[in-house]
């Protein structure tokens, strides 16, 4: 993209430096947008997103309670899909760790491997993150790469899963890793689907770090396609042969994401 904005931020030794060599996507798949389409984003600085956007606190509709208050600087981030743009805005007060990983991921070109959104059940979550070449995927492999757990800052048990005006607790659209136990976080992300009232209620790994942004997000979230459920490609595959054209001949309509840029950042 053209407008993206460097950030000189300081590296974690485990994140892997991928040089940028793809021009567009790798092998089939979808058809792409970006460069081979006249469709280009509608947003290009946090300064397109209103106050609420910027900085949220609970209301009647949305957030079961206000996430915590922004002390650090927060950043938009775009990501192409093969079905539209995804914006999200990163805030590393509401779970630093988990922050600075997806932004170090971003800055590295990890996602323009292109990454299969491989486990999208209709209503639930969208889960995503092992890269499309799989040499890429190697400084996250093991428990060694994970990251300690952030605090969870949305409350946790059953009798929290909505408040008293019915807000369910993970927010559709809201972002957070994937994971199995405690300190499990590695290069897996979900999103959610829909409003959530069991996401995030004490899996350590479940606290968001970020949500989408404006209504093409939402569009582009609610166009992904959910027909493969949980019977999509499986991690192991995935994980040895990345996005390949076997895979692309199998699960035609597998959506992807071809690349996320750094847009803006204050």
């Amino acid at each position: 993209y053209g407008f993206c904005i460097g950030l000189n931020r300081k590296r974690n030794s485990n994140d892997f430096v991928i040089k940028e060599t793809l021009s567009g996507t790798t092998g089939g798949g979808n058809a792409t947008m970006g460069s081979e389409s006249s469709n280009r984003p509608t947003i290009h600085s946090l300064d397109d997103l209103s106050p609420e956007e910027l900085h949220p606190k609970a209301t009647s509709h949305r957030y079961i309670v206000s996430p915590p208050s922004d002390l650090k600087p927060i950043s938009l981030v775009t990501c192409e899909t093969t079905v539209g743009y995804l914006h999200i805005v990163v805030h590393p007060s509401w779970a630093p760790l988990g922050a600075e990983r997806f932004l170090n991921m971003v800055e590295t070109k990890y996602f323009s491997s292109k990454v299969a959104l491989m486990r999208c059940v209709k209503g639930f979550l969208c889960q995503f993150g092992i890269a499309g070449i799989p040499e890429y995927n190697k400084s996250y492999n093991g428990r060694k790469h994970s990251l300690q757990d952030d605090t969870n800052w949305l409350p946790e048990g059953p009798t929290h899963r909505t408040n008293e005006l019915g807000v369910k607790r993970f927010s559709k659209g809201f972002l957070a890793y994937a994971g199995g136990g405690k300190n499990s976080r590695s290069n897996q992300f979900i999103v959610a689907l829909k409003d959530n009232e069991r996401l995030g209620g004490g899996s350590p790994w479940e606290v968001p770090w970020g949500e989408l942004v404006g209504k093409e997000s939402f569009a582009t979230l609610d166009s992904i396609y959910t027909g493969y459920g949980e019977k999509g490609p499986s991690q192991g595959r995935l994980s040895r042969e990345g996005s390949s054209d076997s895979i692309q001949k199998e699960f035609p309509r597998l959506d992807y994401i071809l690349g996320c840029t750094l847009v803006d950042s204050r």
